[in-house]
């Protein structure tokens, strides 16, 4: 598997053999993912002695997050995907942020800066042992959200919205999303044949209405 994440201002690359990471790559990226993203792919392929017709299945970030990133993230699977004729797995990017969190029992909320005074975040369940979203992927105002939260005892916010929220980052936390996490969610989605098309791939950008695709 060849899992990417480009929804953020980090690119995140890994190839992985099943649960195994042979090779990962995660950096700060700014604005740069559409220059990085293909060398960085190959040059992560021949350190982890594989070449491209070796990846059996995509696993993607969809987001939400950067619209550029997005694009470039997905056209990039979709691409490689279609042209090798292999499956696409689509992983949300909460999903895969949600999982930084180890060792907590509660309830765990990625939340992301969407601009215009809104932000993105989700809910997840987790009690170390299993890890079950709670609620819908939300693009909605602070308010609203720090409302939602108020329904939960226990709540740890991570990403790079939580400012916004006046919360603090936990520093112990890398929040960004990361390959191979989002390989591993890859691998649960796989088991349960969710596979999509390269053609039918597209970003959760939420914000559908002032995007040029469809959101989810």
């Amino acid at each position: 598997m060849l899992a990417i994440d480009t929804s953020t201002d980090y690119l995140t690359l890994a190839a992985m053999d099943g649960e195994k990471t042979l090779g990962r790559f995660h950096r700060k990226a700014d604005r740069n993912h559409s220059s990085l993203l293909i060398p960085m792919i190959d040059q992560l392929l021949k350190k982890s002695k594989l070449r491209l017709k070796d990846i059996d299945i995509f696993c993607v970030g969809i987001g939400p997050g950067s619209f550029t990133g997005l694009r470039i993230g997905v056209v990039t699977v979709k691409g490689m995907g279609y042209s090798l004729n292999k499956p696409v797995i689509a992983v949300p990017s909460l999903d895969a942020i949600a999982r930084n969190v180890k060792n907590f029992c509660g309830i765990i909320c990625p939340v992301l800066d969407a601009k215009k005074n809104k932000v993105y975040a989700c809910f997840y369940k987790s009690d170390k042992n299993a890890f079950k979203r709670v609620s819908e992927y939300l693009l909605l105002p602070v308010k609203d959200l720090m409302r939602e939260a108020d329904r939960y005892e226990k709540v740890i916010f991570l990403g790079d919205g939580v400012g916004l929220i006046g919360k603090e980052q936990n520093a112990n936390i890398d929040w960004h999303p990361k390959a191979d996490i989002i390989g591993m969610i890859g691998l649960e989605l796989a088991a349960k044949k969710r596979f999509i098309a390269p053609q039918d791939l597209e970003p959760l950008y939420l914000y559908s209405r002032e995007c040029d695709i469809t959101g989810q």
